[in-house]
């Protein structure tokens, strides 16, 4: 009952948006995970949940990215979830890759904690919780678990209704990242009993990349592009998630020839380079002088690649958005006015069709701090 009213006491005072997010790569150290014929679990798992925080960090430096492990050691589960309530994370994601016995099962899925007596997702639970056995206290620690008990799963299964929803919003916006990005088969979003959800008091998920018992889902999951799509498909739904619970702030979509967004030249097809500014035709390569006068655009969208005038991403103002590349992003707005409060109005419209849509300040064709457009107006 303590851990219950704790929950929700953090719950309440959480503080709003998305400032801290927790990421745990599954096992390590003696606890290998699901080993397959050509990788270990613990390895994909740690180089996927490194190449995710990275991500987070170039696109939202604000957003303090926090490990379980950073390198080949094993923490416990219980631990875990206290290093994300310690930091008061607002997210806690574990990473993790399913196995069977059998080679034919297929497929992407994540979890979030619940109670679901379908034996196959018990099963799963189950063999995931069987790591705190190389914990000499976990009887103690646990407060009573017990390995293979389907009576303690359930048990712990009820004790993070807190935060079910968002769990939930969460959990659908990677499945879906993970089946569009890999085109493998959609084992949906399901609950279960995991320990290393039970402690943690924030919204939480626990994915299941693939099957590295599967030959075929092994040597993908273990590929540099697969690696890559498991963690640029997680910072997608990230953002999205960030931008659905915030109201506020600008959807990024990294593609995957430039997971990172960090590359400052494509290719064109005679092989030379061509400039990300070139290509949109939209960058104004005049320096913006003091003299230029400050207006404000709304910001509806922002890609890692070149969007069709068509895209769905701009609502109802397709064929209208403006394009332009600021620091190797494709950004998009539309409107423009001349004042805040103007401005204000502005974004208030564009809200109603675009979730997240929020004032950008230019002086000439080069965004600029608000304070500084706010100050040019006094």
């Amino acid at each position: 009952m303590f851990l219950a009213a704790s929950v929700t006491s953090n719950a309440q005072n959480r503080k709003i948006g998305i400032n801290t997010v927790v990421i745990d790569a599954g096992h390590g150290g003696p606890d290998a995970g699901a080993v397959g014929r050509l990788y270990k679990e613990k390895d994909i798992n740690l180089d996927v949940a490194l190449r995710f925080g990275r991500m987070i960090s170039e696109h939202y430096p604000d957003v303090q990215v926090i490990y379980t492990r950073k390198t080949d050691v094993l923490i416990p589960l219980a631990e875990r979830g206290d290093i994300a309530n310690r930091a008061k994370a607002d997210l806690f994601i574990s990473i993790h890759i399913n196995s069977n016995k059998s080679s034919s099962p297929s497929g992407v899925s994540v979890y979030v904690m619940g109670v679901d007596k379908a034996s196959k997702n018990m099963d799963v639970a189950m063999k995931e919780n069987d790591v705190i056995t190389y914990e000499e206290d976990y009887s103690t620690r646990y407060q009573g678990y017990k390995p293979g008990s389907t009576e303690s799963l359930i048990m712990f299964s009820l004790m993070q209704y807190a935060y079910q929803t968002q769990s939930c919003l969460l959990a659908d916006m990677v499945q879906k990242q993970f089946v569009g990005n890999t085109q493998m088969q959609d084992r949906g979003v399901r609950q279960a009993g995991f320990l290393v959800l039970w402690r943690a008091a924030m919204p939480s998920i626990l994915c299941e990349f693939g099957f590295i018992s599967n030959p075929t889902e092994e040597k993908f999951i273990g590929s540099k592009k697969g690696r890559e799509t498991y963690a640029r498909s997680l910072f997608n739904a990230f953002s999205q998630y960030k931008v659905r619970s915030e109201g506020r702030g600008t959807l990024i979509v990294l593609d995957s020839e430039n997971p990172g967004g960090s590359g400052d030249e494509d290719r064109d097809e005679a092989g030379g380079a061509t400039s990300r500014q070139e290509e949109s035709g939209q960058a104004d390569k005049r320096r913006a002088s003091s003299d230029d006068p400050v207006v404000y655009r709304v910001q509806i969208a922002s890609s890692s690649r070149k969007l069709p005038r068509n895209s769905s991403s701009f609502g109802p103002y397709r064929g209208e958005a403006k394009e332009m590349v600021i620091k190797n992003l494709y950004k998009y707005y539309v409107g423009e006015a001349a004042s805040y409060k103007e401005a204000l109005s502005l974004q208030s419209e564009v809200r109603r069709h675009v979730k997240g849509a929020f004032l950008v300040p230019f002086r000439g064709n080069e965004p600029i701090p608000m304070d500084e457009a706010r100050r040019s107006e006094r």
